[in-house]
Protein backbone atom coordinates (compact mmCIF):
# COMPACT_ATOMS: atom_id res chain seq x y z
CA UNK A 1 0.00 0.00 0.00
CA UNK A 2 3.04 2.33 1.00
CA UNK A 3 4.38 1.42 -2.04
CA UNK A 4 1.36 2.59 -4.23
CA UNK A 5 0.92 5.85 -2.25
CA UNK A 6 4.42 6.99 -2.82
CA UNK A 7 4.07 5.75 -6.80
CA UNK A 8 0.88 7.95 -6.91
CA UNK A 9 2.64 11.16 -5.21
CA UNK A 10 5.89 10.67 -7.47
CA UNK A 11 3.34 10.92 -10.41
CA UNK A 12 1.71 13.89 -9.01
CA UNK A 13 4.78 15.62 -8.86
CA UNK A 14 6.10 14.46 -12.51
CA UNK A 15 2.61 15.54 -13.58
CA UNK A 16 2.76 19.04 -11.71
CA UNK A 17 6.62 19.80 -12.73
CA UNK A 18 5.58 18.86 -16.70
CA UNK A 19 2.64 21.47 -16.48
CA UNK A 20 4.66 23.76 -14.83
CA UNK A 21 7.84 23.54 -17.19
CA UNK A 22 5.19 23.01 -20.28
CA UNK A 23 3.16 26.24 -19.52
CA UNK A 24 6.57 28.46 -19.12
CA UNK A 25 8.27 26.89 -22.45
CA UNK A 26 4.53 28.05 -23.88
CA UNK A 27 4.98 31.58 -22.41
CA UNK A 28 8.77 32.00 -23.23
CA UNK A 29 9.75 33.02 -26.39
CA UNK A 30 12.85 30.29 -27.16
CA UNK A 31 16.46 32.22 -26.64
CA UNK A 32 15.18 35.65 -25.50
CA UNK A 33 18.54 36.37 -23.58
CA UNK A 34 20.25 35.61 -27.20
CA UNK A 35 18.04 38.78 -29.14
CA UNK A 36 20.72 41.37 -29.85
CA UNK A 37 20.55 44.57 -32.36
CA UNK A 38 21.78 44.29 -34.93
CA UNK A 39 21.66 41.21 -36.10
CA UNK A 40 24.82 38.83 -37.26
CA UNK A 41 27.04 39.13 -38.42
CA UNK A 42 26.97 42.90 -37.54
CA UNK A 43 28.33 43.57 -34.56
CA UNK A 44 25.94 43.55 -31.58
CA UNK A 45 25.11 47.15 -29.68
CA UNK A 46 21.87 46.04 -27.89
CA UNK A 47 21.74 43.16 -25.60
CA UNK A 48 17.57 42.18 -24.30
CA UNK A 49 18.25 41.02 -20.77
CA UNK A 50 14.60 41.01 -19.44
CA UNK A 51 11.11 42.57 -18.36
CA UNK A 52 9.17 43.68 -15.18
CA UNK A 53 5.83 42.67 -14.83
CA UNK A 54 5.12 42.95 -11.34
CA UNK A 55 5.45 41.33 -7.71
CA UNK A 56 5.44 37.88 -9.35
CA UNK A 57 9.13 38.92 -10.49
CA UNK A 58 10.16 39.04 -7.39
CA UNK A 59 8.66 36.39 -5.50
CA UNK A 60 10.23 32.75 -4.71
CA UNK A 61 8.22 30.31 -6.79
CA UNK A 62 6.73 27.12 -4.45
CA UNK A 63 8.69 24.08 -4.58
CA UNK A 64 7.06 20.83 -5.50
CA UNK A 65 5.85 19.82 -2.26
CA UNK A 66 3.99 23.24 -1.78
CA UNK A 67 2.85 23.23 -4.98
CA UNK A 68 1.40 19.49 -4.43
CA UNK A 69 -0.03 20.77 -1.24
CA UNK A 70 -0.97 23.96 -1.97
CA UNK A 71 -1.83 24.23 -5.59
CA UNK A 72 0.29 26.47 -7.87
CA UNK A 73 0.60 29.98 -7.70
CA UNK A 74 -2.17 32.11 -9.12
CA UNK A 75 -2.11 35.53 -7.59
CA UNK A 76 0.23 37.66 -9.29
CA UNK A 77 0.11 40.51 -6.75
CA UNK A 78 0.91 43.29 -7.40
CA UNK A 79 0.92 44.54 -11.36
CA UNK A 80 1.66 46.85 -13.48
CA UNK A 81 -1.63 48.11 -15.62
CA UNK A 82 -0.02 51.13 -18.09
CA UNK A 83 3.28 51.94 -16.71
CA UNK A 84 4.86 55.68 -18.09
CA UNK A 85 7.73 56.71 -16.54
CA UNK A 86 10.53 54.82 -15.11
CA UNK A 87 14.07 55.53 -13.09
CA UNK A 88 16.49 53.47 -11.14
CA UNK A 89 18.68 54.66 -8.36
CA UNK A 90 22.13 53.06 -6.91
CA UNK A 91 20.45 50.19 -4.75
CA UNK A 92 19.24 49.03 -7.85
CA UNK A 93 15.72 49.79 -7.12
CA UNK A 94 13.08 50.79 -9.91
CA UNK A 95 10.70 53.26 -9.74
CA UNK A 96 7.83 52.79 -12.35
CA UNK A 97 4.88 55.11 -12.48
CA UNK A 98 1.94 53.53 -13.50
CA UNK A 99 -1.06 55.83 -14.92
CA UNK A 100 -3.44 52.92 -14.79
CA UNK A 101 -3.01 52.05 -10.87
CA UNK A 102 -2.76 55.98 -10.17
CA UNK A 103 0.60 54.95 -8.09
CA UNK A 104 4.08 54.08 -8.75
CA UNK A 105 5.79 50.76 -8.27
CA UNK A 106 8.89 50.09 -6.39
CA UNK A 107 10.93 47.26 -7.43
CA UNK A 108 13.27 46.96 -4.64
CA UNK A 109 15.31 43.64 -5.55
CA UNK A 110 17.20 43.45 -2.16
CA UNK A 111 14.08 43.47 -0.27
CA UNK A 112 12.65 41.02 -2.72
CA UNK A 113 9.49 42.75 -2.78
CA UNK A 114 7.12 45.32 -4.84
CA UNK A 115 5.58 48.13 -3.43
CA UNK A 116 3.24 51.25 -4.12
CA UNK A 117 3.89 55.04 -3.42
CA UNK A 118 1.41 57.92 -3.63
CA UNK A 119 -1.89 55.57 -2.79
CA UNK A 120 -2.84 57.75 0.06
CA UNK A 121 -2.31 60.40 2.21
CA UNK A 122 -0.90 64.23 1.51
CA UNK A 123 0.66 62.82 -1.92
CA UNK A 124 -1.88 60.80 -3.22
CA UNK A 125 -1.33 60.59 -7.29
CA UNK A 126 -3.91 60.20 -9.73
CA UNK A 127 -1.86 60.36 -12.76
CA UNK A 128 1.33 60.05 -12.35
CA UNK A 129 3.67 60.55 -15.38
CA UNK A 130 7.50 61.70 -14.88
CA UNK A 131 9.85 60.72 -12.61
CA UNK A 132 13.60 61.72 -11.34
CA UNK A 133 15.75 61.18 -8.82
CA UNK A 134 17.94 64.20 -6.77
CA UNK A 135 21.46 63.58 -5.10
CA UNK A 136 19.64 63.03 -1.78
CA UNK A 137 18.02 59.44 -3.40
CA UNK A 138 14.30 61.99 -3.34
CA UNK A 139 12.08 60.75 -5.88
CA UNK A 140 10.22 63.44 -7.75
CA UNK A 141 6.77 62.78 -9.01
CA UNK A 142 4.74 65.06 -11.78
CA UNK A 143 1.12 64.48 -12.04
CA UNK A 144 -0.81 65.59 -15.16
CA UNK A 145 -3.82 65.51 -13.35
CA UNK A 146 -3.29 67.36 -10.55
CA UNK A 147 -0.63 69.75 -12.09
CA UNK A 148 1.73 69.00 -9.57
CA UNK A 149 5.45 67.56 -8.79
CA UNK A 150 5.75 65.83 -5.74
CA UNK A 151 9.30 64.83 -4.14
CA UNK A 152 8.84 61.97 -2.04
CA UNK A 153 11.41 61.70 0.76
CA UNK A 154 13.49 58.94 1.57
CA UNK A 155 10.89 57.58 4.16
CA UNK A 156 8.83 57.97 0.89
CA UNK A 157 6.62 61.09 1.92
CA UNK A 158 5.55 64.26 1.10
CA UNK A 159 8.43 66.84 1.39
CA UNK A 160 7.72 69.13 -1.49
CA UNK A 161 4.50 69.96 -3.82
CA UNK A 162 5.62 72.32 -6.85
CA UNK A 163 3.34 74.15 -9.52
CA UNK A 164 0.71 75.99 -8.40
CA UNK A 165 2.53 79.49 -7.77
CA UNK A 166 3.80 78.75 -11.54
CA UNK A 167 0.61 77.75 -13.41
CA UNK A 168 1.81 74.34 -14.13
CA UNK A 169 -0.84 73.14 -16.22
CA UNK A 170 0.38 69.59 -17.96
CA UNK A 171 3.62 68.69 -16.43
CA UNK A 172 4.83 66.01 -18.23
CA UNK A 173 8.84 64.75 -18.17
CA UNK A 174 11.42 65.50 -15.71
CA UNK A 175 14.90 65.49 -15.34
CA UNK A 176 17.69 66.33 -12.45
CA UNK A 177 20.79 67.67 -12.87
CA UNK A 178 22.30 66.68 -9.67
CA UNK A 179 25.22 68.60 -10.44
CA UNK A 180 23.44 71.77 -10.61
CA UNK A 181 20.57 70.84 -8.38
CA UNK A 182 18.29 71.98 -10.44
CA UNK A 183 15.18 69.93 -11.79
CA UNK A 184 13.39 70.50 -15.21
CA UNK A 185 9.72 70.11 -15.92
CA UNK A 186 8.31 69.79 -19.31
CA UNK A 187 5.22 71.08 -18.93
CA UNK A 188 3.42 69.90 -22.46
CA UNK A 189 0.13 72.53 -22.12
CA UNK A 190 2.41 75.70 -20.99
CA UNK A 191 4.35 74.71 -23.87
CA UNK A 192 7.80 75.23 -21.66
CA UNK A 193 10.43 74.12 -19.72
CA UNK A 194 10.04 74.99 -15.92
CA UNK A 195 13.39 75.40 -14.11
CA UNK A 196 13.80 74.56 -10.14
CA UNK A 197 16.34 74.01 -7.42
CA UNK A 198 15.87 70.67 -6.22
CA UNK A 199 14.83 72.51 -2.79
CA UNK A 200 11.83 73.97 -4.38
CA UNK A 201 12.83 77.63 -5.37
CA UNK A 202 11.37 78.78 -9.34
CA UNK A 203 13.99 79.53 -11.12
CA UNK A 204 13.28 80.42 -14.79
CA UNK A 205 10.90 79.04 -18.01
CA UNK A 206 12.32 78.23 -21.52
CA UNK A 207 10.68 79.11 -24.58
CA UNK A 208 6.76 79.42 -25.49
CA UNK A 209 4.78 77.68 -27.86
CA UNK A 210 6.20 77.73 -31.56
CA UNK A 211 8.38 76.02 -34.05
CA UNK A 212 10.93 78.21 -34.25
CA UNK A 213 14.39 77.89 -32.77
CA UNK A 214 13.96 77.61 -28.64
CA UNK A 215 10.17 77.32 -29.12
CA UNK A 216 7.98 73.86 -28.40
CA UNK A 217 4.81 72.27 -29.72
CA UNK A 218 3.99 69.78 -26.90
CA UNK A 219 6.78 68.65 -25.12
CA UNK A 220 6.97 65.46 -23.29
CA UNK A 221 9.95 64.63 -22.24
CA UNK A 222 13.36 65.65 -20.79
CA UNK A 223 16.53 64.14 -20.54
CA UNK A 224 20.18 64.87 -19.59
CA UNK A 225 24.02 64.47 -20.81
CA UNK A 226 27.42 64.13 -18.80
CA UNK A 227 27.37 68.08 -18.93
CA UNK A 228 24.57 69.15 -18.16
CA UNK A 229 22.81 69.24 -21.53
CA UNK A 230 19.35 69.59 -21.74
CA UNK A 231 17.58 67.16 -24.04
CA UNK A 232 13.32 67.80 -25.07
CA UNK A 233 11.40 65.59 -26.82
CA UNK A 234 9.14 68.51 -28.71
CA UNK A 235 6.66 66.28 -29.48
CA UNK A 236 4.02 68.37 -31.44
CA UNK A 237 7.28 69.31 -33.78
CA UNK A 238 8.63 65.96 -34.46
CA UNK A 239 12.00 66.71 -32.92
CA UNK A 240 14.62 66.63 -30.28
CA UNK A 241 16.03 70.33 -29.55
CA UNK A 242 19.43 70.36 -27.63
CA UNK A 243 19.69 72.82 -25.28
CA UNK A 244 22.52 74.31 -22.87
CA UNK A 245 22.22 74.55 -18.83
CA UNK A 246 21.26 77.66 -19.32
CA UNK A 247 18.84 77.16 -22.07
CA UNK A 248 20.13 78.25 -25.39
CA UNK A 249 19.32 76.11 -28.18
CA UNK A 250 22.80 73.91 -29.47
CA UNK A 251 21.14 72.09 -32.54
CA UNK A 252 17.64 70.24 -33.22
CA UNK A 253 17.02 67.00 -35.33
CA UNK A 254 14.16 65.20 -37.07
CA UNK A 255 10.88 65.80 -38.74
CA UNK A 256 7.61 64.34 -38.89
CA UNK A 257 7.17 61.11 -41.30
CA UNK A 258 7.03 57.40 -41.14
CA UNK A 259 10.49 56.26 -42.33
CA UNK A 260 13.34 55.35 -40.04
CA UNK A 261 14.87 58.55 -38.51
CA UNK A 262 12.06 60.57 -38.23
CA UNK A 263 9.33 60.50 -35.58
CA UNK A 264 5.54 59.92 -35.15
CA UNK A 265 4.89 60.19 -31.92
CA UNK A 266 8.15 60.72 -30.04
CA UNK A 267 7.67 59.96 -26.11
CA UNK A 268 10.93 58.94 -23.98
CA UNK A 269 14.18 60.40 -24.20
CA UNK A 270 17.61 59.03 -22.68
CA UNK A 271 21.33 59.35 -23.24
CA UNK A 272 23.49 57.05 -23.09
CA UNK A 273 27.24 57.25 -21.46
CA UNK A 274 28.44 57.45 -24.71
CA UNK A 275 26.43 60.42 -25.76
CA UNK A 276 24.14 58.12 -28.45
CA UNK A 277 20.54 59.66 -28.05
CA UNK A 278 17.57 57.01 -27.44
CA UNK A 279 13.58 58.30 -28.10
CA UNK A 280 11.39 55.62 -27.73
CA UNK A 281 8.31 56.35 -30.29
CA UNK A 282 4.71 54.93 -29.65
CA UNK A 283 3.59 55.14 -33.39
CA UNK A 284 6.62 53.05 -34.56
CA UNK A 285 6.58 50.96 -31.41
CA UNK A 286 10.26 51.23 -30.96
CA UNK A 287 13.31 53.21 -29.90
CA UNK A 288 15.95 54.54 -32.26
CA UNK A 289 19.02 55.62 -31.22
CA UNK A 290 20.86 58.82 -33.03
CA UNK A 291 24.90 60.28 -32.22
CA UNK A 292 24.46 64.00 -31.51
CA UNK A 293 24.61 65.24 -34.64
CA UNK A 294 20.94 63.80 -35.29
CA UNK A 295 22.33 60.58 -37.32
CA UNK A 296 20.66 57.27 -37.22
CA UNK A 297 22.02 54.54 -35.64
CA UNK A 298 20.16 51.30 -35.06
CA UNK A 299 16.64 51.21 -34.36
CA UNK A 300 14.87 48.45 -31.69
CA UNK A 301 12.19 46.57 -31.96
CA UNK A 302 8.78 46.83 -33.63
CA UNK A 303 5.00 46.15 -32.59
CA UNK A 304 4.32 42.70 -30.80
CA UNK A 305 4.03 41.16 -27.21
CA UNK A 306 6.85 39.51 -27.64
CA UNK A 307 10.82 40.20 -25.87
CA UNK A 308 12.00 43.29 -27.71
CA UNK A 309 8.64 44.39 -29.37
CA UNK A 310 6.40 46.91 -28.18
CA UNK A 311 2.98 48.05 -27.73
CA UNK A 312 2.85 52.22 -27.07
CA UNK A 313 6.45 52.36 -25.28
CA UNK A 314 6.41 55.61 -23.58
CA UNK A 315 8.95 56.28 -20.85
CA UNK A 316 12.73 55.63 -21.25
CA UNK A 317 15.53 55.72 -18.60
CA UNK A 318 19.43 54.29 -18.74
CA UNK A 319 21.45 53.72 -15.64
CA UNK A 320 24.70 54.21 -14.86
CA UNK A 321 25.52 50.49 -16.23
CA UNK A 322 24.05 51.31 -19.64
CA UNK A 323 21.29 49.29 -19.04
CA UNK A 324 17.94 50.50 -20.86
CA UNK A 325 15.06 50.74 -19.15
CA UNK A 326 11.69 50.85 -21.50
CA UNK A 327 7.82 51.47 -20.30
CA UNK A 328 5.82 49.35 -22.57
CA UNK A 329 2.66 50.59 -21.63
CA UNK A 330 -0.10 47.98 -23.47
CA UNK A 331 2.21 45.15 -22.94
CA UNK A 332 2.32 45.98 -19.34
CA UNK A 333 5.77 45.88 -18.14
CA UNK A 334 8.97 47.46 -18.32
CA UNK A 335 11.70 45.61 -20.58
CA UNK A 336 15.50 45.97 -20.13
CA UNK A 337 18.26 45.94 -22.44
CA UNK A 338 21.96 46.37 -22.40
CA UNK A 339 24.01 48.88 -24.22
CA UNK A 340 26.47 46.76 -25.24
CA UNK A 341 29.32 49.40 -26.30
CA UNK A 342 30.97 50.65 -29.50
Amino acid sequence: MRTRVLICVLALLAMSWQAETGASRKEKVPNASNLVWPLPPESPRIRYLDALHGESDMVKKRGAWKRLLLGPQTDPGITLRKPYGVVTDALGRVFVSDTGLGAVLVFDPKAKEVRTLGTGGRGRLVTPVGLALDEQGRLFVSDVSLDTVFCFDEHEEVALALGRKEGMRNPAGLAIDKRRHRLYVADSHLHQILVYSTEGVFLDRWGSRGSEEGEFNYPTNVALDGDGNVYVVDTGNFRVQILDPEGEVLSAFGEAGDGLGSFHRPKGIAVDSQGHIYVADAAFNNFQIFDREGQLLLFVGGAGREPGTFWLPAGLHIDSQNRVFVADQINRRVQVFQFLGE
